[in-house]
């Protein structure tokens, strides 16, 4: 790979971070404003942007799968509480957003790490900080 696409990859890298950050806090929102429709569509756009962002870092596949299926989760369970046994699926809010939290963390986590490496390999200022 050549410098220049090595960049290129870096700042996607941190696009992505920004992004993750963009969703977590559209996934918030659309917890807590559930059904809004139109904080859904916040959320399942700041999902495309991740998955733009996945797709040139084949190193992210794992955590990004990982994080698409929590997201699905997410929304089929707040789809539950608004239509099915919504004592029963109250009672797992807790469970089910601390999963999709500790996704968008991990994938965050591997895209800090990812960076950390590369910045390392090319000998800029120590990057040890990103990978916390």
């Amino acid at each position: 790979m050549s410098a220049t696409q090595g960049q290129a990859r870096d700042a996607i890298a941190f696009q992505l971070v920004t992004a993750l950050e963009n969703y977590d806090q559209a996934a918030t929102a659309m917890v807590a404003g559930w059904p809004d429709l139109e904080r859904y569509h916040e959320a399942s756009a700041q999902v495309e942007t991740i998955r733009m962002y996945c797709a040139t870092l084949p190193e992210l596949r794992v955590q990004w799968v990982e994080l698409l299926i929590a997201h699905s989760e997410l929304v089929h369970f707040l789809w539950r509480v608004q239509y099915g046994n919504q004592e029963a699926a109250r009672a797992e809010v807790g469970t089910v957003r601390e999963h999709h939290s500790d996704c968008v963390a991990a994938l965050r986590k591997r895209a800090l790490r990812y960076l950390a490496r590369q910045l390392g390999a090319r000998g800029l200022p120590p990057a040890s900080d990103l990978a916390r």
